[in-house]
């Protein structure tokens, strides 16, 4: 089993970079919905690894449900980062600085909730919300935090790449 987790962590961090990248759509809303599709299709692809049933609609209520009661300020940020894309320039510019940080960390969490509770021979119907919503607000703090020390310890642009011995 130690492989379907492996290959459970692949879908998780393909899924979260794919959000990542869908919040630089300059588009307003359409971000959002590039990100949501993501987040479903991950979840999908989740449950087939773990032979869960899938139901979109039941999996589109637990992952509002997770995101709304954790993230309140953070989904407002992402929806306002969505909006102020509309501005031109300035709001692009800002846009893109908010929403693939929040889409990329919020993937992941939701990712490593749905894959815990189907390793452990959890299902969709039995989800539940209210018992899962700490574990993914720790799990969406810990993405965030995991992110910006990638982001921080990236090579810089200016940086001069190392010269070879030789």
């Amino acid at each position: 089993m130690v492989d379907r987790k492996k290959r459970a962590q692949d879908l998780i961090k393909y899924h979260s970079y794919a959000s990542g990248a869908f919040g630089l759509i300059p588009v307003p809303g359409a971000d959002v919905a590039a990100v949501s599709a993501a987040q479903l299709n991950m979840i999908h692809k989740l449950a087939k690894l773990y032979e869960v049933e899938f139901a979109q609609e039941r999996t589109r209520a637990i992952v509002s449900a997770l995101l709304g009661g954790v993230m309140p300020g953070a989904l407002s940020s992402s929806v306002l980062g969505s909006a102020v894309k509309a501005v031109p320039f300035v709001g692009s510019v800002l846009g893109m600085a908010v929403m693939p940080a929040l889409s990329l960390a919020a993937t992941q969490a939701l990712g490593r909730v749905f894959a815990q509770h189907f390793e452990t021979g959890g299902t969709l119907l039995d989800f539940d919300v209210d018992t899962m919503r700490e574990h993914f607000r720790k799990e969406y703090e810990a993405a965030k935090a995991e992110n910006v020390d990638a982001a921080v310890d990236a090579p810089q642009m200016d940086e001069q790449p190392a010269q070879k011995a030789g």
